[in-house]
């Protein structure tokens, strides 16, 4: 066999071996078995290969021990045993002659170049220029940025150098396998947009899982586009209007085309194309942006459950609630750092306040004999309950739509739900009941401000809200724990002007309350927290703060 056809079978084999353990694992033994064969006849291909390389005597002690086990497995029927022996055995082997044929340098590549851009001029001739000139005249720069490798499965893969640091673009081991693995994770959709083109991996697996979608591609770097155009036949789905790529070296007018999408989509932010770029602003937003809609997705099936079995127990609204803030000086509790040192001063003014708790803050507050006068509770996971079980309370609690049921089902009191905003079933729920609808901000103090401002509170009095690592720790003591490593953390400032260490999810909260308190609202917040500064927050002393109408 050619060295050419060897590569192509190995390289088919190394995409199929996942596949396979995959569908043994989840029981899906006729698609694995059916995938199995091409693989075996592909297995013998390469053996063939394995025997006659003198150099490599160790392959074909392997090969010795790996194939007999693997169809004994076979006949058996053990699917366990197959996918332990393919991922544990069968690769390893399969990689290193992928890899010896990479390192002899006798392969060729398809360039399907011509064909895509053949298409493509009558969609795009603007995008078809910029590619011959870079075609014809490569950019330096982004030669220097963007390296092309070769993955261990014989795919083109890269990795970008920026800074001094070098991170990759694509897996370095199976980059088709690893863009499988994230399409699946994405809900079905008609419509598709993509932050970032890569080597396009991501793009033709989105292609190939939903054939009748419509996917528009945003890009910065022509270069990328070049390569991929190279790499993978996409002739078909941009003739037939199923791509479309939008190129600009401005990613604020890319930022704009998404502003501009006017049907529903799906939106797929490819992390490390927002590593690669260099405005730290931007880099900035769109990192956040890809934190709340991955976040989102991730609980996607906790939302749909909670809320089902939440609305099953027709709880009431927790608008039923709002005199209890009306007027008052509401202080919100959270698990900030901050906490222990604001405990004297909401036991002395305990009379003038209206304090609501956060669940991870109350087993504190009532060690502490501070009673809150209403919880809230919005984290969708199922460990939530640990917050209030035992607790031999009854006071009223306020539970997202979608946070944890296992809340209710170990709370003694009483419970009413908040309906949110950017949630259908939640919206249409509350359009039904005719009651008002929260904006949550991602966390659960964020959601508390929106309900003290909807409740028209007199004034509302953060207390633990650092949204920070004030003095290195996590949250107060006794529920938190100190930061060690920074990797990862971001630096703003504290409320005294220094620098102060964060996460990406503390800081997306604070933008986000800066963003609410920036609409115009009556109500004055103040922000006794030593943490990050929250523009639109004030600060005094608590005896000022209750003298002050």
């Amino acid at each position: 066999m050619m060295i050419k056809e060897l590569f192509a079978k190995n390289m088919e084999s190394l995409l199929l071996i996942p596949e396979i353990v995959e569908d043994f694992r989840r029981q899906m033994f006729f698609m694995g078995t059916t995938k199995m064969s091409t693989l075996l006849q592909n297995i013998n291909e390469t053996a063939e290969y394995i025997l006659i390389q003198k150099e490599q005597p160790e392959w074909q002690e392997e090969l010795v021990q790996i194939l007999p086990a693997l169809l004994h497995a076979q006949e058996n029927q053990d699917y366990i045993l197959q996918a332990d022996i393919l991922e544990g055995d069968v690769l390893p082997l399969l990689q290193k002659v992928q890899l010896e044929i990479q390192q002899g340098n006798m392969h060729d590549r398809e360039n399907y170049y011509a064909k895509n851009v053949d298409v493509l001029k009558e969609a795009d001739q603007k995008l078809c220029q910029e590619l011959e000139q870079w075609r014809e005249n490569p950019d330096y720069n982004f030669q220097q940025k963007y390296r092309q490798t070769s993955a261990i499965n014989g795919q083109l893969s890269m990795q970008v150098v920026m800074e001094n640091k070098t991170f990759c673009l694509h897996s370095s081991v199976n980059p088709e396998w690893e863009a499988e693995r994230l399409v699946t994770s994405l809900p079905t959709a008609k419509n598709y947009v993509v932050w970032g083109i890569g080597l396009g991996y991501h793009v033709i697996k989105l292609l190939e899982a939903y054939p009748d979608c419509h996917v528009t591609v945003l890009e910065s770097e022509v270069g990328l586009i070049f390569k991929t155009l190279c790499i993978w036949n996409l002739s078909e789905y941009i003739k037939n209007n199923h791509l479309r790529i939008v190129y600009s070296r401005s990613i604020e007018i890319l930022l704009n085309e998404l502003k501009q999408q006017t049907v529903q989509y799906e939106l797929l932010l490819y992390y490390p194309a927002i590593q690669t770029i260099e405005n730290e602003k931007i880099k900035g937003a769109l990192e956040d942006f890809f934190v709340t809609t991955s976040s989102m997705r991730e609980q996607r099936k906790y939302l749909d459950y909670n809320f089902d079995k939440l609305d099953k127990e027709n709880l009431p609204d927790c608008g039923c609630l709002k005199d209890m803030f009306y007027k008052k000086n509401v202080v919100i509790v959270g698990a900030g750092p901050s906490v222990d040192s604001e405990l004297d001063a909401i036991r002395k003014y305990r009379s003038q306040l209206m304090i609501f708790a956060t669940g991870h803050i109350v087993r504190k507050l009532i060690a502490e004999q501070i009673e809150p006068d209403a919880i809230i509770i919005t984290d969708s996971q199922p460990h939530m309950y640990e917050q209030i079980k035992g607790l031999n309370i009854k006071i009223p609690l306020i539970l997202l739509s979608t946070a944890s049921a296992s809340v209710y089902e170990n709370y003694s009191g009483p419970v009413y739900i908040a309906y949110q905003k950017g949630y259908e079933p939640a919206e249409e729920k509350a359009e039904i009941l005719q009651v008002e609808k929260f904006e949550t901000g991602g966390s659960v103090t964020t959601t508390a401000l929106d309900v003290a401002i909807r409740f028209d509170a007199a004034k509302i009095i953060l207390v633990g809200v650092d949204l920070a690592y004030t003095n290195g720790y996590s949250h107060a003591e006794g529920v938190g724990r100190k930061i060690k490593a920074r990797d990862g953390l971001r630096t703003v400032k504290d409320c005294n002007g220094n620098e102060i260490f964060t996460s990406k999810n503390l800081d997306i909260y604070r933008k986000w309350i800066e963003y609410r308190l920036e609409r115009g609202e009556t109500i004055k917040v103040y922000n006794t927290g030593k943490g990050a500064k929250i523009k639109g927050t004030y600060r005094d002393t608590w005896e000022n703060i209750l003298k002050k109408n």
